[in-house]
């Protein structure tokens, strides 16, 4: 039975996972009762990290003061954090709207992660330390090439892929056959959809001087270039190996899918959703000028949505095996 206290962290945690990635409030919840939790709880944990590494008005050093202090409060084996995590709460007022109540209540979300099965825990550090290298690495460190773009991606979403892998195996019974493929993939998926998102943030990075992550170097094309309408042949040109490489992660979507344990039928869908959103998104800004002319984030609509969700698994192979089959 649940204390006072662990319900209160609990409910906070799905309160504001809806505020802080509607993306994701849509999906866990389609998610295995034994893997709904550790989800979106170490969900929560890369989005505190992520907050720091780019969001709020902090230079670098302090950046990577907090963002090894958010490593630091779920570390297992340390037991006295108290201070660490006044340290990092006491930072929200560098912070706005959702963000800030998420820092400001940082010692609910590790209430929540203290409920976990201990592998589970270790497993979830593991990949958390692992995403701040790569965040802290590329923090002042433009991405000029696709080598550095899949090396990124790797630590901020390929990790992600790892701690669902690692806990898919933990939590399930999963042959070694189905184990290999697993792990041999998860990198991949975790590649498309975070490549899929900064190919459709680009004209929003580049006006709200945010950093972006093309390799424009690689790419031969500045940022003015990029969105000067006079020069829009070029910029589609470019899209389009933007978009050709995020595809040449599709047969590696393909082959995780498949290798899901039939015991996981929430993760199958999980999975399945998420990716077929990345497709759709794909679809939706391939050769579209507006990508780059328009204001405003362009986004599947939501009767689009509702179709994915419900026929999640057919929309996600159909749409990968169109792309295979170009």
């Amino acid at each position: 039975m649940l204390t006072n206290k662990n319900k209160k962290a609990i409910d906070f945690c799905r309160e504001i996972l809806q505020d802080v990635s509607r993306s994701f409030a849509l999906t866990i919840p389609l998610l295995d009762n034994k893997m709904k939790e550790p989800v979106m709880i170490t969900y929560l944990q890369d989005r505190l990290l992520d907050s720091f590494e780019d969001e709020g008005d902090l230079s670098s050093d302090m950046r990577e003061k907090y963002m090894d202090l958010v490593v630091e409060i779920f570390n297992p084996d340390i037991s006295n954090d108290t201070d660490i995590i006044g340290q990092i709460s006491n930072s929200a007022h560098y912070f706005d709207g959702s963000i800030k109540r998420l820092v400001l209540n940082a010692n609910k979300l590790k209430t929540c992660f203290e409920r976990l099965d201990p592998e589970i825990q270790q497993t979830s550090y593991k990949w958390l330390a692992e995403m701040n290298v790569g965040m802290k690495k590329y923090l002042d460190k433009p991405v000029d090439t696709f080598f550095e773009l899949n090396e990124y991606c790797y630590y901020v979403a390929g990790t992600v892929g790892g701690f669902l892998t690692d806990s898919l195996i933990t939590l399930g019974d999963v042959d070694s056959k189905d184990e290999k493929i697993l792990v041999e993939n998860f990198v991949e998926a975790g590649l498309f959809l975070q490549k899929v998102n900064i190919i459709r943030d680009i004209k929003l990075d580049i006006i709200g001087h945010k950093k972006h992550y093309w390799p424009l170097d690689e790419l031969e094309i500045t940022e003015n270039e990029l969105i000067d309408i006079s020069n829009k042949k070029r910029s589609l040109q470019v899209l389009d190996k933007m978009i050709t490489d995020v595809k040449k992660h599709t047969k590696a979507l393909v082959e995780y899918y498949y290798a899901i344990p039939d015991q996981f039928s929430g993760y199958k869908k999980f999975y399945s959703v998420n990716n077929a959103m990345g497709f759709a998104t794909l679809e939706l800004i391939e050769n579209n000028p507006d990508l780059f002319y328009t204001d405003k984030k362009l986004k599947i609509k939501k009767r689009e949505v509702l179709k994915i969700l419900a026929v999640s698994e057919d929309t996600f192979l159909k749409k990968a095996n169109h792309v295979l089959n170009q």
